[in-house]
């Protein structure tokens, strides 16, 4: 995988899955797990009212990372463009997967705008940070040997 876009799309497809994983363990840890059929529907106002914030921290963590390492083998504008790429293969993915198994006439737009400008800035720092890497020209080794 040495070419930009396919890296940003496997660590895209990759970030998105972690992002679910990571935002549902940490919703549970805030806000607990409901101890009765009753106590469902006051979970679930919980989990709603804290959603946004954990969206932005563990999404924007997870993008982060996605970046990074999607952009690690190049450098320069190139670790920039896997970046950029990245974070937007993330939010093209999820809205893809928002409109066709979501209820888009609900959702708050505003509210995503601000998710998905916080995951493709996140994605791209990534790739910024990878390419601030000092790197070795092809064939040499920065060990003694």
């Amino acid at each position: 995988m040495t070419k930009p876009f396919t890296r940003a799309l496997v660590f895209a497809i990759v970030a998105l899955i972690v992002s679910a994983i990571l935002s549902a363990i940490v919703l549970v840890f805030l806000v607990g797990l409901p101890g009765s059929r009753d106590a469902a529907a006051e979970f679930q106002r919980a989990a709603i009212a804290r959603a946004v914030e954990v969206d932005l921290i563990v999404g924007g963590l997870v993008a982060l990372g996605a970046g990074f390492l999607a952009a690690r083998p190049f450098t320069g504008r190139d670790a920039v463009l896997t970046g950029v790429l990245t974070g937007l293969l993330f939010i093209l993915i999820d809205l893809a997967v928002v409109f066709i198994a979501g209820n888009a006439e609900r959702l708050d737009y505003a509210v995503m705008a601000a998710s998905y400008a916080d995951k493709l800035a996140a994605a791209t720092l990534g790739g910024w940070l990878a390419s601030r890497r000092r790197t070795a020209p092809a064939g040499v080794s920065l060990g003694k040997e």
